[in-house]
């Protein structure tokens, strides 16, 4: 009677939760007033306009002035490092600190002139000198660093980095990036006593984040990992779904003019020159729409439209981050990612995970998930214990992955099934390697049941977290990319039979016929 009294409190208390959480969620997504107008059943569309932002930048990807629209601030994956005297690493791995820097930097003023070297030149120069290092985890434009790229010389405003380097005491500033092997000197405008002041200001705010890291070369260039074990918050969250309805609003102008072609459990709306597909199983959503080759572009362009995107179709857009982009000549595939407690979030389906890809400004493809996690039912009370990230560096380095076979090291969560309700979602926290482009959990490359000084533990307890409660393939090498549904095959039927099955573009044809297919 006492296990069933509990059991009957805590679907209570998940009840509860639920109810806030689609409360809050509603709330998020359409306003203030989407209550009572999801009750009245508002007539939104007698106009028949676009009632988001989202089909003005899926549709026609034009970015837009108006100034009623809140303006999206976009920040980058990457960490603080300090350099001391004693040749000494510390860094900070903070979102809020992160955001402030953009700010600190843009308020600096830059002389105009500039001078090129190489980043090797400059990394083995500012070696023997205290600095403050601004490490992105990939190339990124420089306007996601700095907050207003205008104070720098016009040449400076639209190129992509991996670093930036202030060295203490001085007016210099280094703009590197390791993977082209190119850097620029700056210097800086106001007086050193000035930039000292403020610089300390803003660490001060940060000392007590502050954590010992080791250097590394990685395949991207120039890493940090941690030199010590770290104790990370036991997270468990509410897990939510945005109804199917939700995105056929955000994405298609006029509903009425929709065909559905769903069938088995694969949901599968068309309009012509766009086709939105939805698993049913595991939640993958993917937009694909024509799209006709535009003018030029660049990197910075693409990322202030995918990012108003992103501020549309999610109610938590400030907790996800550009992390990278990827493509060719046709296309472009950007990247962002779901972070929580400034610590990236892996998971398999695009749960924690947005792409889009681009022609030209024009958003084509989307993939995400309409799974998500908002409403924490953990109180914090208890933590994890995780390796330091040399140890893990060395563990991948003795199975034979060596340094310059891996881009990236990065301690995160990953999304599991908590084992006794799918109500739940668990944030495991584990170290993950990026090798190519796939990203891979480090136990699913080690046996860490060969390393048990150096297996993730619960802090107060010091007992080895099981993770084969939460994941069934460890051990099998299956990257976070790999783990996917028949969600992709599904839809490829279709598209064209011509299109390069390696192209991130895909093209639309419309299903032959509605007898072709069953009604949901």
């Amino acid at each position: 009677m006492k296990n069933n009294k509990w059991n009957w409190i805590l679907h209570a208390i998940l009840a509860i939760l639920a109810l806030v959480s689609v409360a809050a969620s509603v709330s998020n997504l359409y306003g203030p007033s989407a209550l009572n107008a999801l009750f009245s059943q508002a007539n939104q569309e007698s106009n028949g306009e676009t009632t988001t932002e989202l089909n003005n930048m899926a549709i026609s990807n034009e970015t837009t002035n108006d100034n009623s629209t809140e303006e999206v601030e976009i920040i980058a994956s990457q960490t603080l490092i300090l350099h001391s005297e004693m040749d000494e690493y510390v860094a900070i791995d903070n979102r809020p600190a992160i955001k402030e820097l953009k700010h600190v930097a843009a308020g600096f003023d830059y002389d105009s002139e500039i001078e090129e070297d190489s980043a090797y030149n400059i990394r083995n120069y500012v070696q023997t000198q205290p600095y403050v290092e601004d490490k992105l985890n990939n190339e990124t434009p420089i306007n996601l660093l700095i907050a207003d790229v205008s104070r720098l010389p016009e040449e400076l405003q639209e190129i992509s980095i991996t670093s930036y380097i202030y060295v203490m005491e001085t007016n210099e500033v280094y703009l590197l990036n390791d993977v082209t092997d190119t850097a620029y000197s700056l210097t800086i405008s106001d007086s050193v006593d000035d930039v000292m002041a403020r610089v300390h200001d803003y660490l001060s705010s940060y000392e007590d984040l502050m954590a010992p890291v080791v250097p590394v070369t990685l395949a991207n260039g120039v890493s940090y990992v941690s030199k010590e074990a770290q104790e990370i918050d036991q997270l468990t969250y509410l897990q939510e779904r945005q109804p199917t309805t939700y995105f056929l609003n955000h994405f298609f102008e006029t509903p009425e003019d929709i065909h559905d072609y769903s069938m088995n459990k694969i949901s599968r709306y068309y309009t012509e020159g766009r086709q939105l597909t939805i698993n049913m199983e595991t939640f993958e959503v993917v937009l694909l729409q024509d799209s006709t080759k535009a003018e030029e572009t660049n990197l910075n362009q693409q990322i202030e439209v995918t990012s108003a995107a992103m501020a549309d179709i999610l109610a938590d857009q400030t907790s996800w981050l550009y992390v990278e982009s990827n493509g060719d000549d046709e296309s472009e595939m950007i990247t962002y990612r779901k972070y929580v407690h400034s610590l990236p979030v892996f998971g398999n389906n695009y749960v924690s995970k947005a792409q889009f890809v681009m022609s030209s400004n024009t958003i084509q493809n989307i993939y995400m998930s309409a799974l998500t996690i908002q409403t924490q039912v953990t109180d914090l009370s208890e933590s994890y214990t995780v390796m330091a990230g040399a140890n893990a560096l060395n563990l991948l380095n003795n199975a034979g992955y060596p340094n310059g076979d891996i881009s990236e090291l990065v301690l995160g969560y990953r999304w599991a099934q908590n084992p006794e309700t799918s109500r739940l979602v668990e944030l495991i926290p584990s170290w993950h390697v990026q090798i190519g482009n796939k990203w891979f959990m480090l136990e699913d490359l080690i046996d860490m049941s060969q390393y048990p000084s150096l297996q993730t533990t619960y802090t107060e307890s010091g007992e080895a977290v099981d993770l084969s409660l939460y994941f069934d393939n460890l051990g099998q090498q299956v990257s976070e990319e790999e783990v996917k549904t028949q969600l992709d095959e599904s839809i490829s039927e279709s598209f064209s039979s011509d299109v390069d099955e390696t192209d991130y573009s895909q093209f639309l044809n419309p299903p032959v016929s509605d007898s072709d297919e069953e009604e949901s």
